[in-house]
């Protein structure tokens, strides 16, 4: 029989009872998370970020320029933000979001944050199953149920729903264009405008600019995007000084602790902000070519050619958050269904590196019972993910690295506690004279955000190098054809295979 040359650890975790066994044990890791080890809530309104949107939205409406720092007037007025001091939380979405937040800022502030964060469960929901769906995994119940519980434990959703972030509408907008496309639906066009709701997301749809009806359907997405950018922002002027408004944020975040890019994490190390910024942008030229290659050399497999891109977008875009790291989702998911138990273990191990908010414990020490339990239920999760093959790898490697890094991060986190916005603002006026980029870095400095610690350095290159260990896998994953394929069909209906 088969199960005699296979390995017995990789045969006794390929068995659906045996999935099912890990998926029980992330489902309780996640129930204690939430209940014995949830630590007390911070300070600030519930979804903070959210309260940048419905202040957008409300400046909008009132005529008020969203970008500026009038969108503090209404902020300050939310509960539980602290109005005796300025926290600014600047927006700096694209005018074409504008309509969205003008509609939420209708309503009051309590009712719009309820109706966001039901959308962000609607769109977890749909980033799960389309991230499973372009695995080319055949979807039971109970595969659909192990795909939203492993994309619910991550840090990166966890973190898009506690800030009422628009990255998780994003990412699922990200995957279903990716599906659309791949069944050669126009849809696609719909799904990829959704994407630019965070424009820098969006970004490794690019990748399927190689086939000419995905360009024709991406192009359309594009021209839409900008003619309501266009209509909604003030035409070329306005156009011109949102790209102008975008620069200063991103200038006024290139060093601070909440980055996740090249330059930040050097600064980290106190390597001269010039020469940071210059390796950020050869890695940046470097990742770009990587997508390149992929695009060409998976051509044939457009869901890997589009898991290279994702993979690297940390390295190849000067502004990525923690909680941006949810697309990562979309390839994680995809080289889980390998039956190269390789590509499979390479894909966990990098799973764990990416999608556990690590740099969380250095912020909130207090969160290390609950962030260790939830790293483990990703481990547990992802072994419970839906496999083309009972060849699944050993959920070992993917514990064992789990372990690790919990003893890495762990002792880093505790002897260099890392500040918090806005709790460490203290009594902060900002000057007149600033506009709202220059009032946000004159915060993050007040809040110690821009100290160069090289601990924190460490612990933010872990999700980066992760993010290279997933490109990794889905490069050489096309190589050796190792995730299911389904056939397309041409325009005539004649069936293709999708393998190179």
């Amino acid at each position: 029989m088969r199960w005699a040359t296979m390995e017995p650890s990789a045969a006794w975790c390929s068995t659906p009872r045996r999935r099912s066994t890990f998926a029980l044990l992330a489902l309780v890791l996640a129930v204690l998370a939430a209940s014995i080890f949830r630590p007390a809530p911070t300070s600030g309104p519930f979804a903070r970020d959210f309260e940048a949107y419905y202040a957008a939205g409300a400046t909008w409406n009132a005529g008020g320029d969203p970008w500026s720092r009038d969108v503090w007037a209404v902020e300050r007025t939310i509960p539980g933000v602290d109005a005796s001091r300025d926290e600014l939380l600047p927006f700096v979405g694209p005018a074409a979001s504008l309509p969205l937040w003008s509609l939420l800022a209708r309503l009051p502030f309590d009712t719009a944050r309820n109706v966001w964060i039901s959308l962000l469960a609607l769109a977890l929901a749909a980033l799960a199953l389309v991230a499973a769906t372009l695995a080319h995994v055949r979807l039971t119940a109970s595969r659909a149920g192990s795909a939203l519980l492993f994309c619910a434990v991550t840090g990166p959703v966890v973190s898009d729903i506690a800030l009422g972030q628009a990255a998780l509408v994003a990412a699922a907008a990200v995957g279903l264009a990716l599906l659309a496309l791949e069944r050669r639906s126009p849809w696609a066009m719909c799904a990829a405008f959704a994407a630019a709701i965070q424009p820098n997301l969006a970004l490794p749809l690019a990748v399927r600019l190689t086939e000419r009806r995905a360009g024709l359907l991406l192009a359309g997405a594009a021209a839409a995007f900008f003619a309501l950018t266009f209509v909604v922002g003030g035409g070329p002027a306005g156009l011109a000084a949102y790209v102008e408004r975008l620069a200063q944020h991103g200038a006024s975040e290139r060093f601070i602790l909440i980055q996740y890019s090249v330059p930040a994490i050097l600064a980290s190390f106190r390597i001269a902000p010039a020469a940071a910024a210059f390796a950020g942008n050869a890695c940046a030229v470097l990742a770009v070519a990587a997508a390149g290659a992929g695009a060409l050399r998976l051509r044939a497999q457009p869901r890997l050619a589009a898991a290279v891109a994702i993979a690297v977008l940390p390295w190849a875009v000067p502004f990525f958050h923690e909680h941006d790291f949810v697309i990562e989702l979309i390839p994680a998911m995809a080289l889980a269904a390998s039956s190269d138990a390789r590509i499979r273990m390479v894909a966990g191990v990098a799973a764990l590196c990416v999608l556990v908010d690590w740099l969380g414990i250095t912020q909130r020490p207090h969160t290390v019972a609950e962030t260790v339990c939830l790293a483990f239920a990703v481990a547990c999760a992802f072994a419970a993910l839906p496999n083309q093959s009972l060849r699944a790898s050993s959920p070992l490697p993917p514990l064992v690295a789990c372990v690790l890094l919990t003893l890495i991060v762990v002792p880093l986190a505790l002897a260099f506690p890392a500040s918090v916005w806005p709790d460490m603002l203290g009594p902060y006026h900002a000057a007149a004279n600033l506009d709202a980029s220059a009032v946000w870095a004159a915060e993050q400095q007040r809040a110690g955000l821009d100290a160069t610690v090289p601990a924190w350095g460490i612990v933010r290159a872990i999700p980066m190098l992760g993010c290279l260990l997933l490109a990794a896998a889905a490069y050489f994953a096309g190589g050796a054809a190792t995730i299911t394929t389904r056939p397309a069909r041409t325009a005539s209906g004649t069936a293709v295979s999708d393998s190179p």
